[in-house]
């Protein structure tokens, strides 16, 4: 799996995330989905950014 790849199964996966917060019953259950969310969004940004983007470390 190279680097795109992992990038886009992030993103994908912070998407779903946030779709699924919509659904949370509570709001523990909403901003803990929401936090994993962007989290993982922004390891994906990272990735993007370094790996991709072509930006220096």
């Amino acid at each position: 799996m190279n680097d795109r790849d992992v990038y886009l199964k992030l993103a994908a996966m912070a998407e779903e995330l946030m779709a699924l917060s919509e659904e949370a019953e509570t709001l523990v259950g909403q901003t803990g989905l929401r936090t994993a969310a962007g989290t993982i969004a922004g390891t994906a940004k990272a990735i993007y950014d370094h790996a991709l983007g072509g930006s220096e470390h």
